[in-house]
């Protein structure tokens, strides 16, 4: 009934809107489904590009849970000339993103993608993207409320010593890298990769949406996807004797994701092919979609993994979310917005483990509760469940800008604020417990339309450092 709730807001918010849009004083060759709100201001056009043209930036990265990285992240747009009626309205026509990236850990990132907004002027919208992602130590702490639980741990990994609670990660990894020791003449054995396991996707999406009556936009689309796990139980590692410190030779234990699905929490421990049908419908009054000053984006969605067309798992995820974008003092500071997001998702049918981590809006994939995308305090998809709510709030206020080799930078100052939590159930939604996190980030913005992001951010449990393209929400 809550997601039924959002479409009727829909509903309202539009007979408030789209007579005023109707209203306004229009170029006879702009198209009808193009709004008044998304005209660039006249600062903002005169150092928009026309033609082709291209953007990006070496990627250095050091992330506690994927380890230290490089690679490259590049941009390709084509604006059109200032003679199309759409020039003054759009970011770009066509943008093709590419992004490659590896790390110490074995991590590694590799995909390429192309949008186009209201392709070849009409009102419709394209998307594609195609990639390949694996990582060694994706993170399991439990399915729902008890991912919730604050990190702990026994000195030395020592069955009976003291118990260290709300303890930070640090403390913890190294708590874990301890052995076990089971007794004379056994073999030692490690906890480290308790709460790890492997994970590779190879996928590729298409989406179109249709803009209409100006402000809504009407989408679906197609995901397909081929999922691989694997598991440390029983593989040869090294951990420190408790005792001396030394490094021993040790056998790893069972895992929590073993234990949980033996126990019949959770299913998907040997991956599986995932494929999904998406559809949606959002009121979108953004006026930039890269780096937006005002407007909102209010969105529904709904994601249906069917086993009719090729998936191992039937499922569906309800999606919900309402980005606002805001400039309290418009005349004595131009250069300042608040920004900010509200999202509730919900979950339900034969769902494979790694799924309930996953996420998607109208505005592309992005992972569960922690890292980058949602509460930044936090490691990557620290925590995810049937039921994931979040809220996070940025002050961006722009300090100046210069222009290089031809090119217009744009600088932001960004401190914000995330909190966010899971449950087992949308009926114990409620506004306890929940986690929190708050940092200071910087944004190039480089013609316009790429956003370089750079984030420190802290919580209870780490600090953690961020560097990407595209802002966080």
């Amino acid at each position: 009934m809550k997601f039924r709730g959002f479409v009727v807001l829909l509903v309202l918010l539009s007979a408030n809107v789209i007579s005023p849009l109707y209203a306004e004083d229009r170029n006879s060759d702009v198209p009808e489904w193009l709004g008044e709100f998304k005209k660039l201001d006249e600062k903002e056009l005169a150092n928009k590009k026309e033609g082709w043209y291209a953007t990006g930036l070496p990627l250095f990265g050091n992330d506690a849970v994927n380890g230290s990285g490089v690679g490259l992240l590049a941009n390709v747009f084509y604006n059109g000339t200032k003679n199309d009626s759409s020039f003054k309205y759009t970011p770009y026509e066509h943008m093709f993103n590419v992004g490659i990236y590896r790390t110490n850990r074995g991590t590694q990132n590799n995909y390429l993608a192309w949008d186009a907004p209201y392709f070849y002027d009409t009102a419709y919208r394209l998307r594609a993207y195609v990639g390949h992602d694996a990582s060694l130590y994706n993170q399991y702490f439990g399915v729902g409320t008890e991912s919730m639980q604050p990190l702990y741990f026994q000195d030395r990994n020592v069955d009976g010593s003291r118990i260290t609670r709300n303890a930070t990660f640090s403390d913890f990894e190294n708590a874990n890298s301890y052995a076990k020791n089971r007794g004379p003449g056994k073999e030692f054995t490690s906890t480290q990769r308790y709460h790890n396991y492997q994970f590779e996707t190879t996928y590729g999406q298409f989406a179109a949406d249709k803009t209409i009556f100006q402000v809504f936009r009407v989408w679906g689309g197609v995901e397909f996807s081929n999922n691989k796990v694997k598991l440390y139980d029983g593989r040869a590692t090294d951990a420190r004797e408790p005792l001396t410190s030394i490094t021993v030779p040790a056998i790893e234990d069972t895992s929590k994701i073993t234990e949980d699905a033996k126990s019949g929490k959770i299913i998907g421990v040997n991956g599986g092919n995932l494929n999904y049908l998406r559809a949606g419908i959002a009121y979108d009054t953004r006026d930039y979609e890269p780096d937006p000053d005002r407007g909102w984006l209010i969105e529904y969605n709904i994601n249906r993994a069917e086993k009719a067309i090729g998936s191992d798992f039937n499922y569906l995820r309800h999606f919900a979310q309402v980005k606002n974008f805001y400039q309290p003092f418009p005349k004595l500071f131009e250069e300042f917005v608040i920004a900010q997001r509200v999202a509730l998702t919900k979950i339900e049918g034969e769902v494979p483990f790694f799924e309930y981590r996953y996420l998607f809006s109208i505005d592309g994939p992005f992972g569960a509760l922690g890292g980058q995308n949602t509460l930044r305090g936090y490691r990557q998809e620290r925590f995810f469940g049937p039921v994931i709510g979040f809220y996070n709030i940025e002050l961006r206020y722009r300090v100046g800008s210069f222009s290089l080799w031809d090119q217009f930078f744009q600088v932001s100052l960004v401190p914000f604020y995330d909190v966010g939590r899971v449950w087992d159930k949308l009926r114990q939604v409620n506004a306890l417990d929940y986690k929190h996190s708050r940092g200071l980030g910087l944004r190039i913005i480089w013609d316009q339309a790429t956003v370089i992001l750079m984030d420190y951010a802290y919580s209870r449990e780490d600090q953690l450092f961020y560097l990407d393209i595209g802002h966080t929400f």
